[in-house]
């Protein structure tokens, strides 16, 4: 019962947290585009999430005649449901996870590669043409990406010699890895903003081509959980972005970390223009890839190196 109730708190205040951040974002936007942004839903704008959702959820849901009804609604959940378990691992604070795990990079990993399926089959399941190569492109964008981000994460995890992100943090306390390892940690944060499909990787909805893409024949209440787990993996990989790669921390240090790297995710989509689709996929396959799978061959020999010295 303790279980199911800490999973709901964990759950309800990350849905807070990513309500506030789209106000966050089109306040910084606003600002950045020399606007005022949302201004008149409570004191400075700062209720406009919540008369967002309140409009979402009582609008109308358009289902297409055509679409197979039951996976156009279980694939946003799929999405929304995996991008929050994911939070399942993250250690907060000493002793405060919801689930303590020594594989808990892995798990993060298998976790988050589910929510892949969400978007194809909503794509899928449409039958619309638009939706189905929208999920084909980000599906080839997110499976692209993963790779890049599993091969970071694995990097670290052997040069930290752990899998518990809780024992990772406390590997940082002399030196924050970010700074040896500074080329990985700008090939996971771009990797990071890919594989939300944020700008200026958001091709996968491409409105001049594919309207929205995967979630082009989704409205109201069905929409909001597509929408609530973009947001929810932002905050997510900023969060394990700030424990890889700058010593992570505890509860308030730790979230404004977080909360650094999710500015930078608003900042570069109001800076830098969308990106080829082709030279995207180019930049995962023809650069990042070769690279990593360069430097995974050569850590192993630089540790067997230092050990053979030491011994």
């Amino acid at each position: 019962m303790l279980n199911i109730i800490e999973l709901l708190i964990m759950f309800i205040s990350i849905l807070l947290a990513v309500a506030f951040l789209t106000v966050a974002e089109r306040k910084t936007l606003g600002y950045m585009q020399r606007r005022v942004g949302p201004n008149a839903v409570g004191y400075y704008g700062i209720l406009m999430a919540i008369a967002d959702a309140a409009k979402l959820l009582l609008k109308e849901i358009i289902i297409p005649t055509h679409a197979d009804k039951l996976i156009l609604f279980i694939s946003p959940m799929i999405s929304l449901i995996s991008a929050l378990l994911c939070w399942a691992v993250i250690p907060f604070a000493p002793g405060v996870t919801i689930y303590d795990s020594n594989y808990g990079f892995i798990l993060t990993l298998a976790i988050s590669s589910v929510g892949v399926f969400g978007t194809l089959l909503a794509g899928w399941s449409a039958n619309s043409k638009y939706s189905l190569l929208g999920s084909i492109r980000s599906t080839a964008q997110l499976i692209s990406y993963e790779l890049v981000l599993t091969t970071i994460i694995l990097l670290c995890i052997l040069l930290a010699g752990t899998m518990n992100l809780s024992k990772y943090i406390y590997l940082q306390e002399a030196i924050w890895y970010g700074i040896p390892l500074l080329p990985l940690a700008i090939m996971f944060y771009i990797g990071c903003v890919a594989e939300c499909a944020r700008p200026p990787f958001d091709n996968v909805e491409a409105e001049s081509e594919l309207v929205s893409g995967h979630m082009t024949e989704y409205s109201s209440s069905i929409f909001v959980l597509f929408f609530l787990s973009e947001y929810a993996s932002i905050l997510f990989l900023s969060t394990l972005t700030a424990i890889l790669f700058i010593g992570g921390g505890t509860g308030i240090i730790l979230g404004l970390k977080a909360n650094i790297f999710a500015f930078t995710y608003i900042w570069v989509r109001a800076t830098l223009p969308r990106v080829r689709y082709d030279k995207l996929i180019n930049l995962c396959w023809m650069i990042f890839l070769p690279i990593l799978f360069g430097v995974a061959i050569a850590i192993p020999a630089w540790i067997y190196s230092i050990d053979s010295l030491i011994i």
